[in-house]
């Protein structure tokens, strides 16, 4: 009875442990917008990897800036809005040079409601 009781539980805590292993990492939108800022204030990034570095920089001087709420930096987040900005078109990337409200028009994710 007991190793049945055991053996269950340790099923339940591997499932639970797989399922938030696996989930989807939820993009914080926050991203998006911190990327027009680093796009249009600190120029547009020749590698993902100056992308990351770059878009660090502006997370890390907005906290130490004028944020009332800390945004810690999130490397999956930040991923995200690397992939969503090298997957626009070149003609797209040019618009997201043209200022903050063109950019968000093209980095923000469609609203699905």
């Amino acid at each position: 009875m007991k190793t049945k009781l055991l053996a269950i539980l340790i099923l339940v805590i591997i499932a639970i442990a797989l399922f938030l292993a696996l989930k989807p990492h939820k993009q914080n939108p926050h991203y998006f917008a911190a990327a027009c800022v680093m796009i249009n204030d600190l120029g547009q990034p020749t590698s993902q990897k100056q992308f990351m570095t770059k878009l660090q920089q502006v997370i890390v001087n907005e906290n130490a800036s004028y944020a009332f709420d800390k945004v810690e930096f999130d490397s999956n987040s930040a991923r995200g809005a690397s992939k969503r900005y090298y997957a626009l078109t070149p003609e797209q990337q040019a618009l997201t040079r043209q200022g903050l409200t063109s950019c968000l028009k093209i980095m923000l994710p469609a609203d699905k409601s």
